[in-house]
């Protein structure tokens, strides 16, 4: 196993091109695992001489070198590529958005086991979101008294959680009003379900993310 410090960003406005640009907001220890601790037989990576040579002919600068392993094949580099990126996507799932703090209650996986133990639990998971989305839009064309454009706009942030982050302030206001009155509404027992779910989204409607729109709804 070995460990690198990943980088974590937020997108802010520039004041002076008013442009949206990343801003790097701390790092995170983030363990990588070999890919020998998941089982899989490979050819024994790069060497550190023969690494230095790699990384040098692809142009990655000394500062941007996390410190991983590299392969001779491909194939070996693609799967091992690909569990670096399952490994980093978790991390940063588990910190609040816009800072690199933990979310309470969470941590970063320090063995093969907690890894896969979210992936086994990622299809329940896509289950109850689906659960909450068909709740929260049903919620909307009921409740809300938004015209059907709001309502569509609202649906379509919840579904694709990204887009609140580049939405702006007024829109992500107007979304955690309707997700806090939703959450007052429901029943002891969908507002317990959703919970973990209803404060992702209210975490990202609050984040500082955001850029500019002349218009809003």
């Amino acid at each position: 196993m070995k460990q690198f410090n990943m980088v974590v960003s937020k997108k802010v406005i520039n004041p002076t091109t008013k442009e949206g640009e990343y801003q790097e907001v701390g790092k995170v220890a983030v363990p990588v695992f070999s890919l020998s601790e998941f089982g899989i037989s490979s050819p024994q990576h790069l060497n550190d001489a023969e690494r230095l040579a790699a990384i040098t002919a692809a142009g990655i600068k000394a500062e941007d070198d996390e410190g991983l392993d590299y392969y001779n094949d491909p194939r070996v580099q693609y799967v091992y590529d690909a569990v670096v990126a399952a490994t980093k996507a978790d991390a940063r799932n588990k910190l609040i958005s816009g800072t690199a703090n933990i979310k309470a209650g969470n941590k970063i996986a320090d063995t093969v086991e907690e890894l896969i133990a979210k992936a086994e639990r990622s299809g329940a998971a896509l289950a109850l979101n689906r659960e909450f989305l068909a709740s929260f839009a049903a919620y909307l064309a009921a409740k809300s008294g938004k015209s059907a454009v709001v309502q569509a706009l609202y649906n379509s942030m919840t579904k694709t959680r990204q887009s609140i982050t580049m939405a702006s302030q007024a829109r992500k206001d107007g979304l955690l009003a309707q997700l806090t009155a939703y959450a007052v509404q429901c029943s002891t027992e969908d507002a317990a379900k959703y919970n973990n779910i209803l404060t992702t989204l209210a975490e990202l409607c609050e984040s500082a993310e955001a850029i500019s729109e002349d218009e809003v709804l």
